[in-house]
């Protein structure tokens, strides 16, 4: 808090810390959230657009996107199949039943402007 003492200002930074350290749990939330949320939208763009025919359904129901956090300052979006023949899927045949590249050629940027939304925001 300032306050006015005779010709100058005195600033009382006790709690600044704390409320720094409170800022920072808020915008890891915030990235977290948006992670989870770009996560969801990501798995279902890529269950929604698969250029296979299902036979089983099971490479379709199998396809995830996981949020990791390798780091303090890193955050990570991971697009996987969870069957055993999803690799020949992405390589086999030219890459005609590809989804993950795709997904990130197509979203992509759509996730980093996200990004950049949320930064601009709390910067603001």
């Amino acid at each position: 808090m300032a306050q006015l003492k005779g010709k100058g200002i005195t600033f009382d930074f006790s709690d600044f810390e704390s409320k720094m350290n409170g800022l920072n749990d808020k915008v890891d939330a915030a990235v977290n959230m948006l992670a989870s949320t770009d996560a969801a939208e990501l798995a279902s763009y890529m269950k929604s657009n698969r250029p296979w025919t299902d036979r089983t359904g099971m490479a379709k129901a199998n396809l995830s996107a996981t949020v990791s956090k390798p780091s303090k300052h890193e955050i990570r979006i991971t697009l996987a199949h969870g069957v055993y023949y999803g690799i020949w899927l992405e390589l086999a045949h030219g890459k005609k039943y590809a989804i993950l590249q795709p997904t990130l050629n197509t979203k992509g940027k759509e996730v980093i402007n996200d990004f950049e939304k949320l930064v601009k925001k709390v910067l603001s």
